[in-house]
């Protein structure tokens, strides 16, 4: 009775252990936006009547993390 739970179990988590191929941006690699480019971003998702979705990262200043925009990205708006 008792390998009859084990057994689902191991295939559960075993087939949420698989492996992702992401790539660890390191602090070099992400270059923050301006404020303009920022501005510029969510005008042009607003303008053409979508939702403007801002992707953050945390890069190191004087041994200290600080969030900086990296992305500015368009998306649908969601209800009415």
């Amino acid at each position: 009775m008792r390998s009859l739970f084990i057994l689902p179990m191991i295939i559960l988590f075993t087939g949420c252990s698989g492996s992702t191929n992401q790539k660890l941006v390191v602090d070099g690699d992400a270059i923050a936006l301006s404020r303009n480019e920022v501005i510029n971003g969510i005008e042009d998702c607003k303008t053409v009547n979508l939702r403007p979705v801002i992707i953050h990262a945390r890069k190191s200043v004087n041994g200290r993390f600080v969030p900086v925009v990296i992305d500015v990205t368009c998306a649908p708006k969601s209800g009415g």
